[in-house]
């Protein structure tokens, strides 16, 4: 599945305090649960052709990846990686559930999803809905992504 959204110039609401955007809407493409759904070998390759026909986009900004703190990258994960790797994508790596580990822990779990997938410092932001801690940052790290990419 892959669902698409339009976020307007400004950016979503209640990132206002983020620098506009260069051009018009951007598109935000979702690609949910590509690592843990229950595919078959057709559906795979679908899924698979779908990726490829994304990243060949000339206008592709980036990728925003989300990744929970509390797993370890797949194997799903590292052929992304490897894909997005390839193709030359801009990579912003959200992870997620922040909240869910205490400070050092949370950090040494970032560090190893970091050198696990061979993402720069600057490509990681640390998030949690529940408590919000990230979520700005994130925004911000978005509209810099959008914007690099028109560029």
């Amino acid at each position: 599945m892959l669902n698409v959204y339009e976020i307007p110039a400004g950016g979503p609401v209640g990132a206002q305090h983020a620098a506009p955007l260069r051009t018009g809407a951007y598109y935000l493409l979702d690609l949910p649960g590509y690592g843990y759904a229950k595919a078959g070998k057709t559906e795979r390759a679908g899924f698979a052709q779908l990726l490829r026909h994304i990243l060949d986009r000339g206008r592709l900004a980036g990728v925003v990846w989300l990744l929970d703190v509390r797993r370890d990258p797949s194997d799903d994960d590292r052929a992304m990686q490897d894909r997005l790797a390839a193709h030359g994508t801009r990579v912003l790596a959200a992870i997620t559930k922040r909240d869910k580990l205490p400070g050092g822990q949370g950090l040494r779990r970032e560090q190893a999803i970091r050198a696990a997938l061979g993402l720069e410092p600057e490509q990681l932001v640390a998030t949690s809905a529940r408590t919000g801690e990230g979520v700005a940052e994130l925004q911000e790290a978005i509209g810099a992504l959008v914007r690099a990419g028109g560029a």
